[in-house]
């Protein structure tokens, strides 16, 4: 059998960095000929048995021994291909129908869709993770002219749990003394003192997004502060029902979430404090299971989901916070701070941006300083001939004749202008910059709850900036951002 002589540190890991696995078998690089190190790549839902059947195979690479007479595989470019983002809701356990998320307290179905930004309670991941599973194995000849043979057991290196993040050369990696290295997404600390805690299990444990800690007006400490309008989406993301290298809820009976809290305070009092719990019912999943779905969840605490959820909002509130808990009722995360966005004085649109960021899920934003709408026009035109030619004579009629335009299509941009910010929420607004998916995103409205909506609340835009400079209080004073987005859709006219 062949060793397994380096693989990633950890069990769950972003699929947007490497996925280094080295292999070595001494007799068969010693005495052989023709040789080639094996892999066949299975990857799934389900952690089960089934794991490893054949329809789940999605490769079979080889490589050439390197000069140590060792394999090396780089799964990321392979694996990458098999995680997408959330874009809607959809079903708790992938392959059960029974339960899925909700909208205005309608079930997602083919017919009465809902963007992932519009649920009511939880919804669990759809496309953003999935179980891997290798087996490993060399081939070779006795001779160098020889028939190509398998020339051991099958080596496994276990299953993996990858979700659609990234790294970024900054982000810090542990390495042990085997060589494996990988992003430790749980109470890792970097050079700056800042921990990462992604895994929810302890009160400073973060949800799935790097929007800022900063201290607001008033305050004495820092807290993750976010501001909404009264009928704002706004989701949260999270891993549960994990247990491997991290391990969530720890101080539970299992290791998952079981509820998110939300408490509105008003005069520094909390005069409504509401707990939903997960479960197939609510759109999530708790339990412990082995399904990629319920392996990430999605939980919204926007003004627009908190309403059509149930949770009682009160007239008179100042802001609201929103942790998680787990079965014994411990507070397993940090608390998050909401806090009303008031309109612009003087009149501004406020535009509320949406974007995927770096674990693979949403975060968002409102512009609510001056923004600008230009059009793009692009017409093609020809000449007309003039008069009628194919009647019982000829006759010289006033719309036709002369240079027309037979298609048209428009485009739109806007600049957007942030306000006064903190340089943390510059730092996170990078990754706004860079996304690749990002979408203007309209309020909760009035709906039907007969039929479903198609792009009535997202629509699809592209950053046109092409350079981005990082201000600071020290260079810049105050720090203020503009941003210029492209709608991709255009605008048609009639042909002629």
């Amino acid at each position: 059998m062949v060793t397994l002589e380096q693989e990633p540190k950890y069990k769950l890991m972003p699929v947007g960095s490497p996925i280094p696995f080295t292999v070595y078998h001494d007799p068969t690089i010693q005495n052989k000929f023709k040789i080639k190190y094996t892999a066949q790549v299975f990857v799934h839902t389900k952690t089960s048995a089934s794991l490893t059947n054949i329809e789940n195979r999605i490769a079979v690479l080889k490589v050439t021994p390197n000069g140590a007479g060792k394999g090396i595989f780089d799964l990321a470019p392979i694996l990458e291909n098999y995680v997408s983002p959330d874009y809607e809701g959809g079903q708790t356990i992938s392959d059960d129908p029974t339960f899925k998320s909700q909208y205005n307290t309608v079930e997602y179905s083919e017919f009465e869709p809902h963007t992932i930004h519009q649920i009511d309670k939880f919804c669990c991941n759809q496309n953003s993770v999935r179980f891997f599973y290798i087996l490993f194995n060399v081939e070779a000849a006795d001779t160098a002219t020889g028939q190509v043979t398998q020339q051991t057991s099958d080596k496994h290196a276990g299953s993996y749990l990858i979700y659609n993040g990234v790294l970024y050369d900054t982000d810090i990696l542990k390495l042990d003394s085997s060589g494996n290295y990988g992003y430790n997404l749980d109470q890792d600390v970097n050079s700056n003192g800042i921990y990462s805690n992604f895994i929810l299990n302890n009160t400073v444990a973060r949800f799935l997004t790097n929007a800022p800690r900063f201290i607001k007006a008033g305050n004495v400490s820092e807290q993750y502060i976010q501001y909404v309008r009264d009928n704002d989406y706004l989701t949260l993301a999270f891993f549960s029902q994990y247990n491997s290298d991290f391990v969530v809820a720890d101080s539970g009976t299992l290791n998952a979430v079981k509820g998110i809290r939300t408490r509105f305070y008003y005069n520094g009092s909390i005069n409504v404090s509401n707990i939903r719990q997960l479960g197939g019912s609510a759109g999530g999943h708790y339990g412990y299971i082995g399904d990629s779905n319920v392996k990430l969840q999605y939980v919204g605490v926007g003004l627009g989901n908190l309403d059509a959820s149930g949770v009682p909002i009160p007239a008179n509130w100042d802001y609201y916070t929103v942790h998680a808990e787990d079965d014994a009722s411990s507070i397993i995360s940090d608390t998050y701070y909401f806090y009303p966005q008031v309109d612009d004085c003087k009149g501004f649109e406020t535009i509320r941006l949406t974007w995927l960021n770096k674990f693979g899920v949403w975060d968002y934003y409102n512009f609510t300083k001056k923004s600008v709408r230009s059009f793009n026009t692009k017409r093609k035109s020809y000449t007309q001939i003039t008069g009628s030619w194919n009647g019982n004579r000829h006759m010289l009629d006033g719309h036709t004749g002369g240079k027309k335009h037979y298609n048209t299509s428009v485009s739109e941009k806007i600049k957007l202008n942030t306000d006064y910010i903190t340089e943390s929420e510059a730092v996170w607004l990078e990754e706004l910059f860079i996304s690749n998916e990002v979408y203007i995103l309209e309020s909760k409205s009035t709906d039907s709850t007969i039929e479903g909506y198609i792009r009535k609340y997202i629509k699809p835009a592209l950053i046109t900036n092409s350079t981005h400079t990082r201000k600071t209080k020290a260079n810049d004073r105050l720090i203020q951002y503009t941003f210029e987005v492209e709608t991709t859709k255009t605008k048609k006219t009639q042909k002629i």
